[in-house]
């Protein structure tokens, strides 16, 4: 493949980042262990395995089929000027996120010579075959660094696995353990007394919700320290219901995004009408690696089988109506075991 000029040398260390060019570390140097195995409906290349002086570090290749991205985002309208995620509802975003084909979540924990190794962080980076300009430009330096098929779109992931040493690695190997995917369900308002029969969106079971209490709170923000000149929201509704049949990996959370903290007014201690700037700033909705999807305020649940409780988002204001949304928690893939081969 033609190769391109991407900026930065190639430059590993234990810190796992794509982005981390300080030359603060000694870079990594490069093992000879390799793989590439099948799982979760795509095919993988472990392409990338460094021995650096407080970790080891190793680079895990998703590939993804262009034809699914390009259908997901015409399904979804996206454009390099349309992924803000402001543009969509929460539902949207949370069906987007469990549809995104480059949406794939997993922890890995090393095994060298028969230890475990566990990893404290990573970060991750995509490429696509075709122009979508923001977020390409590090996924650019990695397919051409590895000479992957620059015709594939590439989720790729970098994560680093610390040691008190750095040591002889004569065997190695993975287990990899999917995230949960998250998937909406139909919206609904519900009164205590009243029930209501969820499908889930990809088996079809169907489970029946009924409301046992449904009540207005006020969180204490007491607790919070360092939030002097700022106003917390703390109007919220607790929901208290029972599913039959019981579900384990189920969750309700509200459509509707709660406040942002917003500032005092230092004259006369009132609140001001805008939120503080975090809540202005734009997140796309992560088209590559879907790392900068929205995340949903949940409070806590009861977790006895009768009975559950869901919260309502924190609000400056209290609201008349909730609607809900329910979330079946599925994980995509069994575990997997993968023994990379020494090549040298």
């Amino acid at each position: 493949m033609e190769r391109r000029e991407t900026g930065a040398e190639w430059w590993v260390t234990s810190q796992a980042s794509f982005w981390d060019h300080s030359r603060r570390e000694r870079p990594g140097i490069q093992l000879p262990f390799t793989g590439e195995f099948d799982w979760a409906g795509a095919h993988w290349v472990v392409p990338g395995v460094y021995s650096c002086g407080k970790a080891l570090v190793v680079d895990f290749c998703r590939q993804v089929e262009p034809e699914t991205m390009e259908s997901f985002m015409k399904k979804w309208g996206l454009t390099p000027e349309n992924d803000d995620i402001r543009n969509f509802t929460k539902e949207q975003t949370t069906a987007m996120e469990a549809e995104n084909p480059m949406s794939f979540f997993f922890h890995p924990t090393g095994v060298v010579n028969g230890r475990n190794l566990s990893s404290d962080r990573g970060s991750a980076t995509g490429y696509l075959p075709f122009s979508w300009g923001r977020g390409q430009k590090e996924g650019v330096r990695a397919v051409d660094h590895y000479h992957l098929d620059p015709s594939k779109a590439w989720h790729i992931w970098r994560f680093s696995f610390p040691w008190s040493r750095r040591r002889e690695v004569r065997s190695l190997s993975f287990r990899l353990e999917a995230e949960e995917v998250r998937l909406p369900g139909a919206s609904f308002q519900i009164q205590p007394g009243e029930r209501v029969d969820l499908t889930h969106p990809v088996t079809g079971e169907r489970v029946t919700l009924t409301a046992v209490d449904l009540e207005r709170e006020t969180i204490e923000n007491s607790g919070l320290s360092g939030l002097g000149d700022w106003e917390v929201p703390c109007h919220c509704w607790k929901l208290t219901y029972t599913l039959e049949p019981a579900l384990e990996n189920f969750s309700l959370e509200d459509v509707l995004e709660g406040d942002q903290m917003r500032p005092r007014d230092p004259k006369e201690g009132e609140t001001r009408g805008g939120g503080i700037a975090m809540a202005s700033m734009a997140s796309s909705v992560g088209i590559i690696g879907g790392a900068d999807g929205p995340t949903a305020l949940y409070i806590g649940e009861n977790q006895t089988p009768v009975c559950r409780a869901a919260y309502s988002g924190l609000r400056f204001q209290p609201v008349e109506t909730v609607t809900w949304m329910p979330v079946f928690r599925e994980k995509p893939a069994e575990e997997k075991t993968v023994v990379l081969k020494k090549t040298g």
